[in-house]
């Protein structure tokens, strides 16, 4: 399988708009998004969001929050059946107003037609976003 599955340009489409009901369409039942990073001391490995409503709601955060964010050499691709790969470079200004830069990593496995998880890695380039 080469090709992306038709939904996941679904799912992009409802994430940037902030639907968590389009985004239920597209995710499973279990859906979790593992963020780069932790709000606080326990959570080391980053912030877990469970479910088509808290994506909805930390993407809507990051909307009112950063400004400029601009993405750029998006590449995605298949990892056999049922694992995208997307790489990205995003940058744009946080809350406290400084500038942030990252390579960036999201992987998204699928299971039934649907993405079951966003795992999200950031190689930070200088000062990170705020949280």
């Amino acid at each position: 399988m080469d090709e992306l599955p038709a939904f996941f340009a679904d799912f992009k489409r409802a994430m940037f708009r902030c639907d968590a009901e389009a985004l239920a369409a597209t995710v499973t039942g279990d859906f979790v998004w593992e963020l780069h990073a932790g709000a606080s001391p326990d959570e080391p490995a980053g912030r877990v969001l469970r479910g088509p409503k808290e994506m909805a709601a930390e993407f809507r955060r990051r909307k009112h929050e950063w400004t400029g964010v601009a993405y750029e050499d998006v590449d995605e691709r298949m990892a056999g059946d049922d694992l995208i790969v997307q790489t990205f470079v995003v940058s744009g200004t946080d809350s406290r107003g400084e500038r942030f830069r990252s390579h960036a990593v999201d992987l998204y496995p699928l299971r039934d037609g649907r993405v079951a998880a966003k795992r999200t890695f950031w190689k930070i380039d200088g000062p990170g976003p705020a949280v």
